[in-house]
């Protein structure tokens, strides 16, 4: 029987100089979001200080113990592959070890959050604050910037029709939709005995805002994932909790009025919607086929161990330079694709049996408490978010992107257990 359980699953704190440490890394965590958005070279510099932070004091207790859970352990084992197989067989190797070896951040940040940085409410609570006044930022800024043509932090709208936010690229929605979403996560744990109609009602509007928001933004793969997540949490919500169908349907209400405003304001956004029903409807000609395409050829090229990271682009100048119509990419724009093209078939595989293992960790949220099971089903919707394979996507290995994702991933895996371990 593989070992699925994370509810003890810690590190645990003490009051020496690792609790002073672990304080600093819990602000450094809550910063995170605001470092991705104004200092990328800080955010990094700030995921590798808590990874090696957490890699010290695990080491200092001799909590081996920790590194053989399947779903670390398998970490781990990506880390070795990418850096034993994959970057010395690369096209490039070079340029493969310098995302490879530096991959294992990624891991530790997930390893650190999970079981180091968020043991409590109180823990959780501060990270809450702060990632919610930065996404509270991001749609202020947002709509300043829809207003007025340029956000209040001096960057114009992209191409006239996506909203930017703080950021000079269009990608502020997909920032908000994979931060925001575990922050509902967050709210049963948080609201829980408050007994506040008023807060839980305020939560629900928050997240329409934030919804509405992702949906001006332009974006149409943070919209797409938005709403399947939604869809999804509000659908499990009347399967789970039969007798308070009412919400669910209540809920519905508030998202199709939501959708309906926003299409109703914007002809803009109007303007997307028909866009992307057109590449829907002649997906094969579409440029996003192009790019899946060239990915699928370049792992049928290196189907065992991939072309190496950071060499998707050379690979494909030298596979399919002679079709691309727009030029070779510096990665294939779906996560999955990348991971087949750059990491090939066993990297893919190590990849998804450590997806498996977190949805394995996170079912027994469904059982139990109210509690629980409402955690459950927004955590769902989180996984959804940052899971979904049939979206075109940023780059998974390229720093900013990552950090984002595995930010998010670790947030909402940290939830689970703070759920499971008060349930227990």
């Amino acid at each position: 029987m593989i070992r699925t359980d994370i509810a003890s699953l810690e590190l645990p704190a003490m009051q020496d100089w690792t609790g002073v440490l672990r304080r600093i890394n819990q602000i450094l965590f809550a910063l995170l979001p605001l470092l991705l958005l104004f200092w990328r070279g800080g955010a990094d510099a700030a995921a590798s200080i808590i990874g090696i932070s957490f890699l010290a004091v695990a080491i200092s207790r001799r909590q081996w113990g920790l590194a053989t859970h399947p779903m670390l352990a398998v970490l781990l084992a990506i880390w070795v592959l990418l850096n034993v197989l994959v970057s010395p067989l690369a096209v490039d190797p070079a340029a493969s070890f310098t995302r490879s070896v530096a991959w294992l951040r990624f891991a530790l940040l997930f390893a650190a959050t999970v079981t180091w940085l968020i043991q409590s409410r109180r823990d959780l609570g501060l990270i809450v604050a702060v990632w919610g006044a930065t996404i509270g930022f991001c749609i202020i800024d947002g709509l300043v910037q829809l207003v007025r043509g340029t956000s209040l932090t001096g960057h114009p709208m992209y191409n006239v029709f996506r909203l930017t936010g703080p950021l000079d690229r269009p990608n502020i929605g997909m920032f908000v939709v994979r931060i925001g979403f575990p922050l509902l996560a967050a709210a049963p744990l948080l609201l829980e005995g408050t007994r506040s109609r008023g807060a839980m009602a305020s939560a629900a509007i928050l997240g329409a805002i934030g919804f509405a928001f992702i949906l001006l933004t332009g974006e149409r793969s943070a919209a797409l994932v938005a709403l399947i997540a939604v869809l999804t949490s509000i659908a499990g919500s009347v399967l789970v909790f039969p007798r308070y169908r009412l919400y669910g349907v209540s809920a519905l209400i508030l998202l199709v009025a939501c959708i309906g405003g926003v299409v109703a304001s914007s002809p803009r956004i109007l303007d997307r919607i028909k866009e992307f029903a057109r590449v829907i409807e002649q997906f094969s000609k579409s440029h996003y086929a192009e790019l899946f395409t060239i990915g699928l050829d370049v792992w049928r090229s290196y189907p065992v161990f991939g072309a190496g990271m950071k060499n998707f682009e050379s690979a494909c100048w030298a596979i399919a330079g002679h079709y691309v119509s727009d030029g070779c990419p510096t990665h294939p724009h779906n996560v999955y694709i990348e991971w087949l093209a750059e990491t090939g078939a066993i990297g893919l595989l190590f990849y998804l049996v450590f997806l498996g293992l977190l949805l394995l960790a996170a079912w027994p949220l469904l059982r139990g408490t109210t509690m629980t099971r409402i955690t459950g089903l927004l955590v769902a919707g989180a996984l959804l978010v940052l899971l979904f394979p049939l979206i075109a996507s940023q780059s998974m290995f390229s720093n900013w992107p990552a950090l984002v994702f595995w930010s998010g991933l670790s947030m909402t895996m940290a939830i689970a257990r703070l759920a499971l371990k008060e349930a227990a």
